[in-house]
């Protein structure tokens, strides 16, 4: 005996497929043919076609639109989303007194139970998240000593004046960070035999560089390495190298490191005070410094090209820091980030 064939779930089709069916089989029905004939040819179950005919006579051609079906309604209403939503984006859970400083999908369960009384899985409060617009990212540190009011003064009022007056006076405006560079940073990734860790030969030691460089935003770099601590007679020999070099007054913003104020710094410039100045960028605020951008463009090449055992590290990071200088499209792309977007709206960029 013929086994009977099954007739097809039109609900399985994608919605606009299941439109357009539906208003063929109107159409053939209005043309003579039977419900069953239709059914028949587009392999549903009569009984399907007649529902459809009578969404058709109820509202005409908008009975045949074919809607999501509205499964289970939300344990939160649109406002308790939109409170967590404001939690989430302005506070962390330390300071909601959850424990840690960063936000998981079991601490924002924990968060959702806690105000709202309500239990929800943790693949639910993942979706939820998402349907929030929110993604797992890599957060960037700040302190908390930082002044925002200092931060968006500076940027807004006293830098861009700092620029007019540079603009007036047509001196070079650089800006000026230190930073220690170590052998032993994290190495990127390379190719391999799968379920094999590739292997890279190094120096056993920990040997580091310290190096201070100046960028200016037309894309130039000037930079000197030293192997101990900078001290204000080292700062104020970069100094004297950079006005050897550049012609005309030179206007530094930099941060406040103990030898950017010490007294010898600033008897030195107060002597060449018609040739050199310098203004100090908010505390606590190093993004706000696109020459530290530099230092992340140095690590960068160590990690693709680590240090071999017999190599210098004064030697390889003078060479790195020369391949930088030599590009002023990667130096002027330092100016690039959005923290130092207050530099390019005062330039005019």
């Amino acid at each position: 005996m013929q086994a009977l064939k099954k007739k097809r779930d039109a609900r399985s089709l994608d919605h606009g497929t299941l439109e357009d069916m539906r208003r063929l089989a109107v159409k053939r029905v209005h043309a003579g043919e039977s419900q069953h004939e239709v059914a028949e040819s587009l392999d549903v179950h009569r009984n399907t076609v007649g529902n459809w005919m009578r969404a058709y006579r109820a509202r005409g051609i908008r009975g045949l639109a074919s809607t999501k079906a509205g499964g289970r309604p939300p344990k939160l209403t649109e406002a308790q989303t939109r409170k967590l939503f404001r939690i989430i984006v302005g506070k962390t859970p330390m300071q909601l007194n959850f424990g840690p400083a960063l936000w998981t999908v079991p601490v924002v369960e924990d968060v959702i139970e806690n105000l709202f009384d309500v239990v929800l899985h943790k693949t639910t409060v993942w979706r939820l998240l998402r349907r929030l617009g929110l993604s797992p990212q890599k957060p960037v540190r700040r302190a908390f000593q930082r002044d925002d009011l200092e931060i968006a003064r500076w940027t807004s009022d006293e830098f861009p004046a700092i620029v007019a007056e540079a603009k007036r006076k047509q001196t070079t405006l650089l800006f000026l960070d230190e930073s220690s560079i170590h052998e032993d940073a994290a190495i990127g990734t390379t190719w391999g035999v799968r379920g094999e860790t590739p292997v890279v030969r190094l120096s056993g030691t920990r040997r580091r560089i310290n190096v201070i460089s100046a960028v200016s935003p037309r894309g130039r770099l000037w930079f000197r390495c030293y192997s101990d601590s900078l001290t204000a007679g080292k700062f104020v020999d970069f100094l004297a190298a950079l006005l050897r070099d550049i012609r005309g007054k030179v206007v530094l913003i930099l941060d406040r490191h103990p030898s950017h104020r010490a007294a010898k710094t600033r008897r030195y410039m107060n002597k060449r005070k018609e040739r050199i100045s310098a203004h100090f960028l908010p505390a606590y605020a190093p993004e706000l410094n696109p020459d530290e951008h530099v230092w992340a463009a140095v690590k960068g090449l160590f990690r693709r090209d680590p240090l071999g055992p017999e190599q210098r590290i004064g030697t390889a990071v003078e060479q790195a820091m020369d391949v930088i200088r030599a590009d002023k499209q990667w130096v002027r792309s330092f100016f690039g980030s959005k923290d130092v977007a207050y530099v390019r709206e005062a330039l005019g960029w």
